[in-house]
């Protein structure tokens, strides 16, 4: 019995896809920005071809992101309407044990990713805000300021729009009275980006799967709030078939547990750039979205929008700063 043990698990290891990351930069992210999401990619495949395990390569592919200050996510995350607080989001999920870990509006961390994956580790799920930076104290996560000279120029970028000097004026917060339900801690002021999160998913030399994600969340929204990062089969999704990491209108994304419902589609047998369009051909032009997913054999990735036409588009592997490392 031993013997045939030992033969199967042999049989799987030869037979199994080498190692693989595919990591994404956010909905809309320019392709210029690759260069960046290739180094992730690049770390992150390091580390599985040196045989660590899906979930810690998944988690330095996107520490890598969360260090580069031109994406939204750890430093670089975005700037809140009052013109000071920055809350992130990050999530882990590992495909082998089911184990998902998570942050919400966490604060003042250099790496709110780390963090999730301590979460991981306790009886709970998710911790949120005070309470989520007070965790990362308590385990040794020093005080960061994640404030950067590109997530200030982002910021200025969004106060021109919501003061009427900048033609692309969002709608949906022309027409509502956000002052009247101002509810930062600080008053407001004069304060009157794009919403993306850096992702990444890997496949290790024994065929497990593991997904990890991370955001700075939007400018534009209330003190508190949370997107899908860190809800659970939304944002991320990751099992034996495959792993998927979502970005995007993260309301959405939650009321459609998207990161789930790709994967279930890896799981009826969908190769992962099959997988990976079908589920951005379900939601209309309006809906802003991207993932990226990897399967037993497979890669793939895209989004429906891209920040060079400012339009949307259906050839969805043309857009979206994503990387695959293989």
């Amino acid at each position: 019995m031993r013997t045939l043990l030992l033969l199967t698990t042999l049989s799987a290891l030869l037979t199994a896809a080498p190692p693989a990351a595919v990591v994404h930069g956010g909905a809309g992210s320019p392709r210029i920005r690759m260069d960046g999401t290739d180094k992730a990619a690049a770390k992150a495949l390091a580390g599985l071809k040196g045989g660590a395990p899906a979930l810690e390569a998944a988690l330095a592919g996107v520490v890598a992101l969360e260090d580069d200050p031109r994406f939204n996510a750890g430093t670089g995350a975005n700037i809140r309407l009052d013109g000071k607080t920055i809350q992130m989001d990050a999530a882990c999920m590992d495909g082998e044990t089911g184990g998902f870990g998570a942050v919400a509006a966490i604060e003042r961390v250099k790496n709110p990713v780390l963090v999730a994956r301590k979460v991981m580790a306790t009886p709970h799920l998710l911790i949120v805000g005070e309470g989520a930076t007070r965790f990362a104290r308590a385990l040794g996560f020093p005080d960061y300021d994640p404030t950067c000279a590109e997530n200030k120029a982002r910021f200025q970028r969004v106060q021109a729009i919501l003061k009427g000097s900048d033609p692309r004026q969002i709608e949906a917060w022309k027409r509502y009275d956000w002052k009247a339900a101002w509810n930062f801690p600080t008053p407001l002021k004069e304060a009157l980006g794009p919403s993306d999160t850096v992702g990444c998913v890997t496949r290790d030399a024994k065929g497990r799967f593991a997904a990890a994600i991370s955001t700075g969340g939007t400018t534009i929204t209330f003190y508190g709030r949370v997107g899908d990062v860190p809800m659970y089969g939304a944002g991320i999704y990751a099992g034996p078939k495959g792993a998927v990491a979502c970005t995007g209108n993260g309301e959405d994304i939650i009321k459609h547990l998207v990161a789930k419902a790709a994967y279930d589609l890896l799981e009826k047998g969908l190769s992962a750039q099959q997988a990976v369009d079908r589920t951005l051909a379900a939601f209309p032009p309006r809906v802003d979205l991207g993932l990226v997913a990897i399967g037993p054999d497979s890669t793939g990735g895209g989004c429906n929008y891209s920040a060079e036409k400012k339009a949307f588009v259906t050839d969805y592997q043309a857009q979206m700063a994503w990387s695959v490392g293989q």
